[in-house]
């Protein structure tokens, strides 16, 4: 399979382009605007076929490789690598990604520990997080002037998120947690609302209700 890759890039790279890869370090090779993972169309043909994941994926797969980014990277290196005749091992190469992985370990646990922590907060920022639909009408109410009150009660219902979504819904996206976390985020995702729009969407006809005492 790996012969078989280089053999296709062979035929698919440009002239210019190879010899690239050919004499940057294969430290840089990635981090070179030509050869950044998004710009590389042949790599997204490789990976985004019928057949999910690709076979190519299933070899890295089986090779120690979980990481569409790493897998990437693998290829050029080991490209480059075959360029030059040298030796390519793809344990060793594989060995060049376990402190990274570590990384991205320990900082995918602390914003998982972040976020627990957000969702237990009645407070971020110094911002009181309502606890649910209702004491978000009550903090609303608390927030808003009198002159703001009459404004959204004066609307029509089906303009609410015309005129309300890039003002106070905003503020409420923002400021609430339901972008970051909060409790009020995690209030919504227990009843199947999963995006903030719809989140924020929600507060402000309920507040709507609420002021015309509905």
């Amino acid at each position: 399979m790996a012969v078989f890759v280089y053999y296709i890039l062979d035929k698919t790279i440009e002239p210019e382009d190879k010899e690239l890869v050919k004499a940057l370090h294969e430290d840089s090779i990635c981090n070179h605007e030509e050869f950044t993972y998004p710009h590389m169309d042949f790599y997204h043909h490789w990976i985004q076929t019928d057949e999910r994941p690709s076979r190519l994926v299933k070899y890295f797969e089986r090779k120690g490789f979980y990481n569409y980014d790493e897998i990437y990277e693998t290829i050029l290196v080991s490209y480059h690598r075959y360029l030059n005749n040298q030796e390519i091992d793809l344990e060793k190469q594989n060995e060049r990604f376990t402190e990274r992985r570590k990384i991205r370990k320990e900082e995918q646990d602390k914003r998982a520990r972040e976020y627990q922590l957000r969702i237990e907060m009645d407070s971020i920022n110094g911002v009181y997080i309502p606890k649910d639909i209702e004491d978000c009408c009550v903090q609303l109410d608390k927030i808003l002037s009198e002159k703001d009150k009459e404004y959204i009660k004066g609307l029509l219902k089906e303009d609410i998120l015309k005129h309300l979504h890039f003002g106070l819904g905003m503020w409420i996206r923002n400021n609430w947690g339901l972008w970051g976390g909060s409790r009020l985020q995690q209030y919504f995702f227990d009843k199947k609302i999963d995006h903030p729009d719809g989140m924020s969407g929600e507060i402000l006809r309920a507040y709507y209700d609420w002021l015309n005492k509905k």
